[in-house]
């Protein structure tokens, strides 16, 4: 192929990770794959794949949101300062307003900051707060892990929130945002071994059926 050929072919891979569902998508990156062996430009086929699987379009919307995130965090703070720890449901949407906010941008200064305030959530207050993570980190794939692993593994610095089962729940859920409309052997592994590592918890059961849900969206796969 041509050079303006295969730039054509990733402006046209950029589109359908727009504008197609992952259905379809996959069943390309499967041909493409096929293909690599007798392809004699394995670089550009192999480029050609990372576009399509969304890895450079989620890099380059992080970057960019990040780099041009003008959020007021003095309104949240005085959101927090005003309602106080006594009422769950504001302490609950406040949670949300934060999430909203800075969604897809990476930015969780304000969870960090205010950590003893957000752990004295209690019960699904706390899954909110934990699946809003997952707001703040949309397509952030690369770093999901090292940022839920604690809520999974019940460490990090507030073992009494991280040890919740409702953070746990919360944590798949944030997962699957973080991997939405991603759908992969090693992604749908994780949510089965979630199933399967609840301790029959149905809170957990809940926040790891969201999350497979948003992953696997639109994939056909029951």
């Amino acid at each position: 192929m041509k050079t303006d050929e295969y730039l054509a072919s990733y402006q046209m891979a950029f589109d359908l990770v727009d504008k197609e569902d992952q259905t379809f998508r996959n069943k390309v990156i499967e041909h493409l794959k096929n293909m690599q062996e007798a392809c004699t430009e394995k670089d550009r086929l192999k480029q050609l794949i990372t576009i399509l699987e969304g890895q450079i379009s989620d890099r380059l919307y992080l970057q960019f949101l990040k780099k041009n995130n003008n959020t007021d965090m003095h309104i949240i703070n005085k959101i927090k300062d005003s309602i106080g720890n006594r009422n769950s449901m504001l302490h609950s949407a406040t949670i949300w307003a934060n999430g909203v906010m800075n969604a897809y941008t990476t930015n969780d200064a304000f969870l960090r900051d205010n950590i003893n305030w957000a752990s004295s959530a209690t019960n699904w207050n706390r899954f909110s707060a934990t699946a809003s993570l997952g707001m703040i980190h949309l397509g952030n794939r690369s770093q999901a892990m090292s940022i839920l692993q604690p809520y999974f593994s019940g460490g990090g610095a507030n073992p009494d929130q991280q040890n919740s089962p409702y953070s746990t729940a919360g944590a798949y859920y944030a997962y699957g945002l973080v991997n939405a409309n991603n759908h992969s052997a090693d992604v749908l592994q994780f949510f089965m071994d979630g199933y399967r590592n609840s301790g029959q918890n149905e809170s957990i059961q809940h926040g790891v059926s969201l999350g497979l849900g948003i992953v696997g969206m639109a994939t056909r796969d029951e």
